[in-house]
């Protein structure tokens, strides 16, 4: 891969190939990290928040589950906090985007830790949010369900995190770390599509 400062020179079908190998490498790798301590962490740190907040909140850790509790309006919210609710897989593929880069390595290597410390507050917020707004029924569930579950609230605030919690992120990773990331993943996409529409001719 052709860093944006170097120069137009067009980026060859192997070169991105070989940048799509490497995320996929990444990524893949990341399914062997072992979870359980960030789990304890993460509902650690949302029962500290919505204790902070004067809220009544506890969590339990025990033979390797973990769980996360609300005391709302209605009783109890428990919730278990997996290995997906810890963001990891979003911060497999960010890694995996920025790694294979050819940049300095002091960027890089910014630019990831920059990237785990806003996953893991953003994650922080999505979860004490979703449970938050589920232990006091806030609208607009509240208005069409008598006792919204976590899952109402759960999926939409996801999906918002998501979608612009990490093209945000993606976008001041790019503007404050590494300008090239955003070239490189257009070249990847277009040296992609001429390959795929070079062999349908």
């Amino acid at each position: 891969m052709v860093d944006a400062n170097e120069g137009s020179v067009h980026p060859s079908i192997k070169d991105a190939v070989i940048y799509i190998a490497l995320f996929v490498v990444i990524v893949w790798g990341f399914t062997y990290v072992p979870t359980g301590w960030l789990e304890v962490l993460t509902a650690g740190s949302c029962s500290w928040v919505l204790r902070a907040f004067g809220l009544s909140s506890s969590w339990v850790s025990d033979s390797g589950n973990v769980w996360l509790q609300l005391l709302g309006e209605q009783g109890p919210i428990t919730v278990t906090i997996i290995r997906e609710c810890t963001a990891i897989n979003v911060f497999a593929v960010v890694t995996g985007l920025t790694a294979p880069l050819r940049a300095d390595i002091r960027r890089k290597g910014s630019a990831i830790a920059f990237s785990g410390v806003v996953l893991y507050l953003m994650n922080l917020s999505r979860i004490t949010l979703t449970v938050f707004l589920t232990g006091f029924s806030f609208p607009p569930f509240s208005w069409f369900f008598t006792n919204p579950t976590i899952e109402l609230y759960h999926y939409p605030i996801s999906f918002l995190y998501g979608v612009i919690g990490v093209a945000l992120l993606v976008l001041m990773i790019n503007s404050w770390f590494l300008p090239e990331l955003a070239d490189v993943l257009l070249d990847v996409v277009d040296v992609m599509r001429e390959g795929v529409l070079g062999r349908g001719r």
